[in-house]
Parts: C-alpha cells; structure tokens; sequence
C-alpha cells in the first residue's frame, strides 16, 4: 500500500493553516527556521503535522501573542528547564525598560 493510499492521520500544511489562522508561508518559514518542523511528509512530500505538532503551534501562536521574538520562542520550547512565568517576568521587564525610555524621550522632546 502506498502511503498516498494509507488512512490519513494529522493535517496538511493548508489544512493547518485555515486552522490556526496563519499563513501556509509562514508555516514553511517555521519549518525553515526549525520552529515548527512537520512529523512526517507523504510520498509526494507533502507535510503531514501530528497532534504534538498542533500542540506546539498553539504553544507558539499564544507566545507570539505575548510579543515573545520567534528565536526565544524556539529556545524556551526546546529546553525542558524553561519556565513560562520566568520568561514572563523577563519580557514584562523588557516592556516596562521600553516604556520608561520611551517617556523619558518624550519629555525631552521640546513643546
């Protein structure tokens, strides 16, 4: 039996994206990056994405929402000591660093 004509399990990388509400580019950039890489791929090539799959885009799709930069994001999903509050406690800080500069420019700014 080819693997074209065994059940299917998982999504395509359309099917994934009509999901998730992101692109099918930015799927393959994913991939490119080794953020998101699929589990297997058919016969032809095409790329099949597992529930773990799924469960690490949502991972990434809700770091993303939190304003965390693609690279951090594959750093904290690969490492088992990351901690979501640390990382959280980090970029806030980050946020808050940029705030103050920011108003401290604004102040400087005549009129």
């Amino acid at each position: 039996m080819a693997i074209e004509d065994q059940p299917r399990t998982g999504r395509r990388v359309g099917e994934l994206a009509r999901a998730s509400g992101l692109t099918v580019r930015t799927l393959h950039y994913y991939e490119q990056i080794g953020l998101l890489v699929p589990s297997r791929r058919t016969g032809a090539g095409q790329r099949i994405y597992d529930e773990f799959d799924l469960a690490r885009l949502y991972r990434i799709c809700l770091l993303r929402r939190v304003g965390l930069p693609l690279a951090q994001i594959g750093r904290a999903l690969d490492d088992p000591t990351w901690s979501l509050s640390a990382a959280m406690e980090r970029h806030l800080g980050e946020l808050d660093r940029r705030l103050d500069a920011t108003a401290a420019s604004a102040h400087a700014l005549p009129g």
